[in-house]
């Protein structure tokens, strides 16, 4: 009994005795501490402002602090270093750099250009003419000024006002080029705006052939005997890859003939002309995807016999060609006896035989090399042109082991032996040679600005068949040059001492003879593509009546 009297008061003073301890303990964790300014000695500070130091001593914790402490106002611009937020530390060093900003209003004087003007009515002995002064302009230049503690900091253009514009000086340079009547043998075709011109004999009066369609160029060439033009149209206004292949006699009133071929990519004609005239094409497939066209990499033969009682007929060779990037598509060259078609795609170049008994058995590669990225969603491809006599193929290779390096050397390589040369370094990716018909000359495009090919400019040079004595054509040297860049931009006369060029997107004529050159058109009309026809005659050797013996499997 005693025991259970004293167990509830055991428990109560337990239990008072614990409050009484958590009381205590919670009354000490709500009590505030002492401020730390109240126990913090005083720091020295070093302000710097408005060019003069002083040595402070301060209670402040902040930068921000101190400012205000001693006064100190800021400006909108003004810097503070370090930053306000930063908290104070004994001996610490703070600076106030005073910035502000000013509109200035100058005149400045505008420079004129110089720009030269080719013309025809001056010769290339001529000395240049200034036609048109250069006169300055003006313009007022707003200028933001930026100070720093009172000095000038910084100076930016923020606008500007013309006030008088410049005028340009126009210098008249003679071209040596006559604006009179050129006469040479055969028929010259070109494209002006789109539609085919004849001159026959002479450029006295260019004939318009009539046809009903726009030519897009990629096919454009006259026949080995001169009595039809081939070409392609633009079948829609799209601007999706759709054309087609066509026909045209060269006599006055002929009719145009479609030949039932469409998405040509290339197409010419066989040199050789027997009992029939022969074509070869390639085709492709028109895409919504750049460049428009995806290619078959094919290759067919189309013979048009020279009685209009007889059907023309189609002969498929290729059926697809497995090349490097050959979404593109390759370029081609017949040989001058009619039975081999070079070939190249971007990283080789290879001949056909077209009378090959065996169709795996049609192709030989004769060079291959590293293929050039361009980059972009277009592939750059050798251009191709035979030896009158069927020995030799030139072109334009992309050299080096770098794929994006601009190193574009013409090659010349033999067919039936075993021989290549370097005929051009540095030509430049457009370089588009060009064999005289009379195997004495080769003409070819080379980049004023070899580094940079793609989109330097490009004179016409001319040099011997061995690659010697290589010499600048057109323009003369120090002028201003403005070829066309497509491999088609010339066209050999059928006794090799005439050329057409196209310069400035107009017709020109030179005579090797005398270097006569002859502007023959002079207007806003892009001219293009020119070609001659007959292409002259050569002796071909025998050995060019079989095909070329090295071989490898393909096709």
């Amino acid at each position: 009994m005693l025991n259970k009297r004293r167990w509830p008061v055991v428990l109560k003073g337990i239990t008072l005795t614990t409050c009484h301890l958590l009381w205590l303990i919670f009354l000490s964790g709500c009590s505030q501490p002492p401020a730390a300014t109240q126990n913090q000695r005083p720091l020295q500070i070093h302000l710097t402002a408005d060019g003069q130091t002083h040595h402070l001593t301060t209670n402040a914790t902040t930068v921000r602090e101190l400012l205000a402490e001693a006064g100190l106002e800021l400006g909108e611009l003004d810097e503070v270093d370090p930053p306000l937020f930063t908290p104070l530390q004994d001996d610490l060093s703070v600076t106030v750099v005073r910035v502000r900003e000013a509109l200035e209003i100058i005149t400045e004087s505008i420079p004129y250009e110089r720009k030269y003007v080719r013309t025809d009515t001056m010769s290339a002995d001529d000395q240049p003419q200034i036609v048109q002064p250069g006169r300055t302009g003006q313009q007022e230049v707003t200028i933001r000024l930026v100070f720093r503690d009172g000095l000038e900091f910084s100076r930016i253009r923020t606008g500007e006002t013309i006030l008088t514009e410049p005028q340009d000086e126009v210098v008249l340079i003679g071209i040596g080029a006559n604006r009179g009547i050129a006469y040479f043998t055969g028929i010259v075709a070109y494209i002006s705006g789109g539609a085919p011109v004849l001159m026959r004999g002479s450029t006295a009066v260019p004939e318009q052939l009539a046809i009903d369609g726009q030519l897009d160029g990629r096919v454009f060439s006259l026949s080995p005997d001169a009595t039809h033009l081939l070409y392609t149209q633009v079948n829609t206004a799209t601007n999706s890859f759709n054309n087609s292949l066509w026909l045209v006699g060269v006599e006055p009133g002929a009719m145009p003939v479609d030949l039932g071929v469409e998405n040509v990519l290339w197409a010419n004609w066989n040199p050789m002309v027997t009992d029939t005239l022969q074509i070869a094409y390639t085709t492709a497939i028109s895409t919504g995807q750049p460049p428009g066209w995806e290619a078959n990499n094919d290759l067919w033969l189309l013979n048009l016999p020279l009685t209009d009682t007889v059907a023309f007929t189609m002969t498929q060779i290729i059926d697809t060609y497995p090349a490097l990037n050959g979404w593109w598509g390759g370029n081609y060259a017949w040989s001058p006896n009619g039975r081999t078609l070079a070939y190249s795609f971007d990283n080789e170049v290879g001949l056909i035989d077209t009378r090959s008994a065996d169709p795996n058995d049609t192709r030989l590669i004769l060079q291959q090399f590293t293929p050039y990225n361009t980059r972009a969603d277009w592939v750059w491809v050798p251009s191709l042109t035979w030896s009158p006599d069927g020995r030799f193929l030139a072109f334009t290779q992309h050299n080096g082991e770098n794929e994006e390096a601009m190193q574009f050397d013409s090659q010349v390589i033999g067919i039936h032996v075993a021989v290549a040369a370097q005929f051009v370094t540095q030509a430049g990716m457009w370089g588009h040679l060009h064999w005289a018909p009379d195997n004495q000359n080769i003409a070819f495009l080379r980049a004023t600005d070899p580094l940079d090919s793609l989109r330097s400019n490009y004179t016409l040079w001319l040099m011997d068949v061995d690659g010697s004595n290589d010499r600048q054509l057109y323009p003369l040297p120090g002028e201003n040059s403005a070829f066309s860049r497509d491999q088609s931009f010339m066209a050999w006369g059928p006794d090799g001492q005439n050329i057409a060029f196209i310069f400035a997107d107009d017709l020109f004529m030179i005579n090797l003879a005398d270097n006569n050159v002859t502007r023959v058109t002079q207007d806003d009309t892009r001219d293009s593509h020119p070609t001659w026809a007959p292409y002259g005659t050569v002796n071909v050797p025998d050995i060019q009546d079989a095909p070329p013996s090295r071989r490898t499997n393909g096709g």
